[in-house]
């Protein structure tokens, strides 16, 4: 979708759950509102204009289920869970996103993440020199929870994954690959912050530079002349191991 009005999602869910599965999501919208609207799918309760755009409590919350989508912004973000929004993400690729791949913010917010490659996000919109510059995150917890199992951020404009608020952002990481992103893999508050305290981390690769596996399922495997032309810009030298679909 590629559409003439500012900051507009693909899907923007207010209310109730959405169930997407087997989809592909290519993402642009000129604006650079990457909280309100210019990502691909946006998981957010509706804003009443009247009290400072603060977000109206509805019921059932709006909630959306990912089950082998592909994700893509070559203006945004890819998936927004703002302001009591919860998202489940499964078995999905989240790629080249002008700025992050998944973003979780806003009190209440959640995000689970399962199998899932978060890769090659937040280099900015080379569409439009008046897009979003480079330089985000695969994953960005504001505040709320995120939990993530067995997944690949790998390759990302900024850190891996970043946690945010030193109070009320919530990481559980597990079993997952953090690789040759350009600054560090995970940035987390300080450790004597409640945040960290109760954040979770084990079992997990994270590197500068090295392997990574591959978890989705709908990752092509790299063209060695694209991935040499990639390495003259971005400077990362990654070995990549693809992980069988029948143990995924």
């Amino acid at each position: 979708l590629k559409t003439r009005k500012h900051n507009q999602p693909i899907i923007a869910v207010r209310q109730g759950h959405v169930r997407l599965m087997n989809i592909t999501l290519d993402h642009y919208s000129s604006g650079l509102d990457i909280w309100n609207g210019n990502a691909a799918l946006q998981v957010q309760q509706p804003l009443d204009p009247n009290n400072g755009d603060r977000p109206i409590r509805v019921f059932p919350r709006p909630s959306v289920y990912c089950g082998s989508v592909d994700v893509m912004s070559r203006s945004g973000r890819g998936i927004v869970s703002i302001d009591g929004g919860y998202a489940t993400i499964v078995k999905s690729y989240i790629h080249d996103c002008a700025a992050t791949g998944i973003y979780v913010g806003g009190s209440d917010s959640r995000a689970l993440m399962d199998r899932v490659d978060v890769m090659e996000n937040g280099f900015g919109n080379t569409l439009s020199r008046r897009g979003i510059a480079r330089g985000h995150s695969g994953v960005y917890l504001e505040q709320g929870t995120a939990k993530v199992v067995n997944c690949n951020i790998s390759k990302n404009a900024l850190t891996g994954i970043s946690t945010i608020s030193p109070d009320n952002a919530f990481l559980l990481l597990s079993n997952s690959d953090l690789v040759s992103n350009m600054t560090v893999p995970l940035e987390m508050p300080p450790p004597s912050t409640n945040s960290t305290r109760r954040s979770d981390l084990s079992n997990n690769h994270m590197v500068p530079h090295g392997e990574y596996r591959l978890r989705s399922g709908l990752v092509s495997m790299p063209n060695p002349t694209l991935t040499t032309s990639l390495m003259s810009t971005r400077t990362t030298t990654t070995q990549v191991i693809v992980e069988d679909e029948h143990h995924a």
